[in-house]
């Protein structure tokens, strides 16, 4: 029996990019595919353009007539999921054509090996225009490890049930949705396996924004809500602060390079930003 996978597009006024992304999902060479696009307030042709592939594809439209941001446009796509399994794409970036057909076979051996997990990711092609790298590399992310760092990405391939039950996208994260949500997943039904098959591209060189460029007064308002709801007595402080530090335009205090210092994990980057006097001189700390 062919599995029927649900992917869904959150997009808005990014016509050019969306084209790219939605030929990358129907070249799959896995065909079952639901396709849902959540146009959020799009007025540029994106509604239009979905609908033309609707006679010939299975492709699902949602439009907000009023913008509601992408947390709240992927949890409508998985309201209305479909599918045996589903996995999300950012409008800017692509699938290999292989992507879904590597996800399937790897879900099918370790559900018939018995595993606990609860859900698949696989390492990043970044695209940075000029320079091409991978990223999320580990082989497996457990929930005391995600704490700390987003090993996952921006993606995962799991069932539309597994989500629903782990509640979706929260709506209220400014920044580090994807995260926040994979958290959740892991913790909620067990670890998540790397597949290997370097089968996702991120396209970082266009000029439309991307988290990295979004103001740091919005990253840290993101950071202190999963402090919040996941500090677990503080040990995902110091892996928390490293990842804010990756910001360029995020400048952390003395105070959080202390703690960073405590930790092996993060001391190297503390040091280094020690060195560099790229710190704020205060011991209070981001996050408090």
């Amino acid at each position: 029996m062919t599995s029927l996978v649900t992917v869904y597009i959150p997009t808005k006024n990014r016509l050019s990019l969306l084209r790219r992304a939605v030929q990358s999902v129907l070249g799959q060479t896995h065909g079952a595919i639901e396709l849902i696009i959540v146009s959020d307030g799009s007025t540029d042709g994106t509604c239009d353009y979905v609908r033309s592939l609707q006679q010939h594809a299975n492709v699902k439209l949602i439009h907000n007539d009023t913008s509601v941001g992408a947390c709240a446009a992927r949890n409508q796509a998985l309201d209305i999921a479909q599918g045996e399994f589903i996995t999300g794409l950012d409008d800017d970036d692509m699938f290999m054509p292989h992507r879904l057909e590597r996800f399937i076979a790897a879900w099918r051996t370790r559900e018939a090996a018995g595993e606990r997990f609860s859900c698949l990711f696989d390492r990043r092609i970044v695209d940075q225009g000029g320079a091409v790298t991978l990223a999320n590399a580990a082989p497996v992310a457990g929930y005391e490890e995600m704490l700390g760092e987003n090993l996952i990405g921006n993606q995962v391939f799991t069932t539309p049930a597994r989500m629903r039950a782990a509640g979706g996208f929260d709506a209220a994260m400014p920044a580090w949705q994807d995260w926040e949500m994979w958290v959740r997943l892991v913790q909620h039904g067990g670890p998540a396996h790397n597949i290997g098959a370097n089968s996702y591209l991120m396209d970082v060189s266009h000029e439309f924004e991307r988290i990295t460029l979004k103001s740091g007064d919005r990253i840290i308002q993101a950071a202190k809500l999963f402090y919040a709801k996941h500090g677990q007595g503080g040990r995902a402080l110091p892996g928390l602060l490293n990842s804010l530090g990756a910001y360029p335009q995020i400048r952390l205090s003395l105070g959080d390079l202390m703690v960073m210092a405590g930790t092996p994990a993060t001391r190297r980057h503390a040091l280094r930003q020690l060195r560099r006097r790229q710190f704020k001189p205060t011991m209070a700390g981001t996050l408090a």
